[in-house]
């Protein structure tokens, strides 16, 4: 009849929930409404009317009594009492007013709606939108023709029902498919203010919205406290730019800035940080990086990098994570890249800020100004013969120090024998190098156009073996290699050192052909290097109980190649190297890595790590780290709850040699279905000198909104092994 006709119009108006997310949570904090799913869900488009009675006549008013219930396709109505005024088009619906879908919510104590403008008006709201889950009040909720809302009087949590731990109040929001807009927001926690914004406007789609992020603040001993606000300028589709003032008491005001863009062929990053006038240097201080990347063609790219800073100590003075002020020079570079199935090119410049005065001369990287690298592979047909270049041509300068060109050419072939599932690789490599080097007036010259041709032999031997165990409950492997390689000796005495170093031995050095990094020296050797990895797993399960690996390199010769200050080698054998990951049980779990040098009779590298991590969320890491001479540190971790919704962290890493602690820091969280706390005491080593800072960090989490605070959760994932699930 008519009046149907009329009714399916709420139902269009009134799909409240359309721009929620699609599937329904289900987080055991779920709030205290029920969903009910006894009502059809997808009828289409049609609409049915049930009640105990209507009356009056038709075309002019009708009153509908007795548990009235509307339904059309996912939305549902309930009430005790409506009147239709088919004359005006407007339907109340009072008296236990309900609204539901299988997203949303809504009790009210009255709706109007008109069906020629096709809006809808429901006075003192009470809601809750499942997907979140969220729940709130408001005095009004109107709906448009177009879906779009305007709330007065609004309140929006994720507690549960009658808890109200924080709460979002707005004066007046209006809601459209992309964007919010609330005017005199407050968020409230335990009833306290702790945020007031006069207008506030926010994204409802995934189109990003400019707007003011959520702050953060701490203290430390060397910046005092800490304010930060940043804000969001959503520029254009493809360019965005985030502002961060950032107060210091004890060092002043900061202005930070990160400029994004991307377009179909390019994208990039631009940083410019400035601090007016450091209260501790009296001083500007300015930190400026950029990176873009700009794709010419699919096959031909150019990337650009560059640091700056106003002072060596910038990092130290100015942030506090241990990747930054650990960093002891800046790189400036700019790179021309091809690519191609079989080659690479590449055509470069770099440069260098260095940070760390304490490095030694020698130290301190030489600039390329500028660089060619050039490599290839390729296979001939029908052999299974592999061939090809790896090649640089580069110029080195540095100040002061010994300046000049290098070329670089190392052609190689190489083919792969599969017997019995044993794989045989021979390769002949060729290492060709020459120097045109600048006569310097400080140093003895060595030999201004040294060069070197020297072959490289080597024969590889590797093999993957499988057994089944009880069985076929587990499945071990084992996978032994051998390499043997032969690099005569070239006298290399008069050789500059431009980029090469000597590296720790480990399981990857231990087949490398050279043992040098680098393209100055090529090290004579005649020697084997030999070892095994065996794995043992249930074979239903790919991460494996038991994991060994061994090996060793011995030495048929003396090598003479040295860089400058290194001594000749002697020994007839490297150390024994040996690495184990155990894992016991599901808690437990237990990691070794040894170096024996049997020479000496004594141990040069141990690393131990132990880790407990069970299924209510507690974790104990213990580690110990040895290098002969250098270094001897312990370092232990946890997070333990201790009761309902509470947790203890902590880390302590110390070094015995130095007596000194590395890092540490305690600290407590406290988590419920709504809202949680970090707060976080620390002490790390910050300057390159040894000292150290202090920080206290708290952080606020607002489920279903956001965080306010230190982003402390970075600090956990890093310092305790484990803490981010992995």
């Amino acid at each position: 009849m008519n009046t149907t006709k009329q009714l399916f119009i709420l139902f269009i108006i009134m799909m409240v929930s359309e721009a929620s997310a699609e599937e329904i949570s289900n987080n055991t904090c779920l709030i205290g409404y029920k969903n009910s799913n006894n009502f059809p869900i997808d009828s289409g488009t049609s609409t049915s009317l049930t009640a105990g009675s209507i009356e009056g006549e038709v075309g002019k008013q009708l009153k509908i009594k007795n548990e009235i219930k509307i339904t059309s396709g996912n939305n549902t109505i309930t009430g005790g009492e409506a009147a239709f005024d088919e004359s005006g088009g407007i339907i109340r619906v009072t008296k236990n007013l309900i609204f539901e879908n299988s997203d949303a919510l809504i009790y009210g104590k009255e709706a109007i709606i008109r069906t020629e403008e096709k809006t809808a008006l429901i006075q003192e709201g009470d809601y809750q939108i499942f997907s979140v889950p969220a729940r709130g009040v408001a005095k009004t909720i109107a709906i448009d023709s177009n879906n779009n809302f305007s709330l007065t009087d609004f309140t929006y949590t994720t507690c549960t029902a009658l808890d109200n731990s924080w709460e979002l109040r707005a004066e007046s929001m209006q809601l459209n498919k992309d964007e919010g807009v609330a005017k005199n927001l407050s968020l409230r926690f335990k009833d306290w203010p702790i945020l007031y914004l006069p207008y506030l406007t926010f994204p409802l789609s995934d189109s990003r919205k400019s707007g003011i992020l959520t702050p953060n603040f701490g203290s430390s001993t060397k910046r005092g406290i800490e304010l930060s606000l940043p804000y969001y300028w959503n520029i254009s589709p493809n360019m965005d730019l985030i502002t961060t003032p950032k107060y210091m008491d004890k060092r002043g005001f900061q202005l930070s800035n990160q400029f994004r863009f991307m377009t179909n062929k390019q994208k990039g990053e631009t940083r410019l940080d400035f601090l007016f006038n450091d209260k501790q240097l009296n001083k500007d201080r300015t930190y400026i990086s950029h990176e873009q990347i700009i794709n010419l063609r699919p096959d031909w790219r150019v990337s650009l990098k560059g640091e700056y800073t106003s002072g060596n100590n910038y990092f130290e003075d100015l942030t506090q994570s241990l990747s930054t002020t650990s960093r002891t020079h800046l790189v400036r570079s700019i790179n021309l890249d091809h690519y191609s199935d079989n080659w690479f090119l590449n055509f470069g410049m770099d440069n260098h800020q260095i940070l760390d005065d304490s490095l030694l001369y020698n130290e301190r990287p030489h600039r390329r100004l500028p660089y060619l690298n050039f490599s290839g592979l390729w296979t001939l047909k029908n052999t299974g013969i592999n061939y090809g270049l790896n090649s640089q041509l580069a110029y080195f300068n540095k100040n002061g120090a010994l300046s000049g060109g290098r070329l670089h050419m190392m052609p190689n072939v190489s083919k792969t024998f599969n017997l019995n599932g044993i794989q045989i690789k021979p390769a002949l490599e060729i290492d060709l190098t020459k120097y045109n080097l600048e006569k310097d007036f400080n140093e003895k010259t060595p030999n201004l156009s040294a060069k070197r041709a020297v072959p490289i032999y080597s024969l590889d031997l590797n093999a993957l073996l499988k057994k089944s165990w009880s069985e076929g409950i587990y499945t071990q492997t084992i996978e032994p290699r051998i390499m043997g390689v032969y690099i005569p000796f070239r006298n290399q005495n008069d050789f500059p050192v431009f980029d090469t170093i000597q590296p720790d031995i480990n399981h990857i050095q231990l087949f490398r052909k050279n043992r040098y990094v680098g393209q100055d020296r090529i090290g004579d050797t005649s020697k084997l290097s030999y070892g095994m990895t065996t794995k043992l797993f249930k074979t239903d399960n790919l991460k494996p109980i038991l994991s060994l690996t061994l090996g060793q390199t011995h030495y048929y010769k003396e090598r003479k190649v040295t860089l400058p200050n290194e001594l000749e080698k002697n020994n007839s054998s490297s150390a024994y190297l040996a690495m184990m990951q155990w894992n016991i049980n599901r808690e437990w779990s237990l990691r070794l890595g040894h170096m024996w040098d049997s020479d000496i009779g004594k141990s040069m590298k141990t690393e131990t790590r132990f880790q407990y991590k069970s299924d209510d969320a507690k974790i104990f890491n213990f580690s110990y780290r040895y290098r002969r001479n250098m270094l001897r540190q312990f370092d232990t971790s946890f997070s333990v709850p201790i009761r309902d919704s509470w947790n203890i962290v902590g880390r302590y890493n110390y070094s015995i040699i130095d007596k000194k602690v590395l890092e540490q820091f305690i600290g407590v969280e406290y988590e419920t279905c709504c809202w949680g706390i970090r707060a976080i005491s620390r002490k790390h080593l910050a300057y390159r000198n040894g000292a150290s800072d202090s920080s206290f960090s708290i952080q606020f989490i607002f489920k279903g909104l956001g965080e306010i605070g230190m982003p402390i959760e970075n600090l956990l994932d890093r310092g305790i092994l484990g803490y981010d699930g992995t």
